[in-house]
């Protein structure tokens, strides 16, 4: 059977003053991404030696998946307006496996981590104090209480989590319970945190959480709500 696995790796060479711009911007087209019917991957990274270049890298199951995700408004609106950012055009190359290695949705063999495994997962990001990998546990548009009766989502989410990763907290979790109906699953999670201090801050608690499966067979949080269970 051919394999129809389609590859990009991308060179963005950003305008030192929109380097941190152009940044957010990738970021935030790769979490879109991994949402997307077809996508196996989506990473951006940034050159050791220069400040102001990205290379992204992205996977797509069909070469249908990848041009309707090139089809898509935020897509066609950032590559038209794209030398705003650039310091000089895209690089792009197209790439196909060989060998019979076929690259796996969450980048490791086996399969894609169940919904009980994300909450390690989602531990994992927090104790690395890895910006990236914990909003890439979370689908897009996706929704985390912070308070009762206040979600936030998109580009407040993450603001509100670099301002929490500064506090250093210590956030330790454990699924009690597991319900899967489809695509979508809801996790009851007994956890504590400590908030070096910030005694208001620091307790214990058992929330709900609410993860769905994308096309990829990726479980991603929808919702994180530590004050959803009493």
């Amino acid at each position: 059977m051919q394999n129809d696995i389609q590859s990009a790796v991308g060179f963005a060479h950003a305008k030192p003053e929109r380097a941190a711009e152009l940044a957010a911007l990738l970021v935030s087209f790769a979490e879109r991404s991994r949402g997307e019917e077809g996508c196996l991957g989506s990473w951006i990274n940034r050159d050791a030696d220069d400040a102001d270049l990205f290379v992204f890298y992205e996977t797509w199951a069909t070469k249908k998946d990848l041009a309707r995700h090139l089809a898509q408004p935020y897509m066609k609106e950032f590559l038209a307006g794209r030398m705003e950012y650039l310091a000089k055009d895209l690089e792009v190359r197209q790439l196909h496996p060989v060998g019979g290695t076929e690259p796996h949705p969450d980048g490791a063999a086996g399969e894609p981590a169940g919904p009980e495994e994300m909450n390690q997962r989602y531990l994992d990001a927090y104790a690395a104090r890895d910006i990236d990998a914990i909003m890439a546990v979370y689908a897009p548009g996706a929704a985390a209480v912070w308070e009762p009766g206040k979600a936030v989502s998109g580009p407040g989410h993450r603001e509100a989590v670099v301002e929490f990763l500064k506090r250093e907290p210590k956030l330790s979790a454990e699924v009690s319970e597991s319900y899967v109906v489809g695509d979508t699953a809801a996790l009851v999670v007994d956890w504590s945190i400590e908030v070096p201090g910030a005694p208001e801050m620091t307790g214990t608690g058992r929330g709900l959480d609410v993860l769905r499966r994308n096309a990829a067979g990726e479980w991603r949080y929808l919702i994180t709500n530590p004050f959803g269970s009493a």
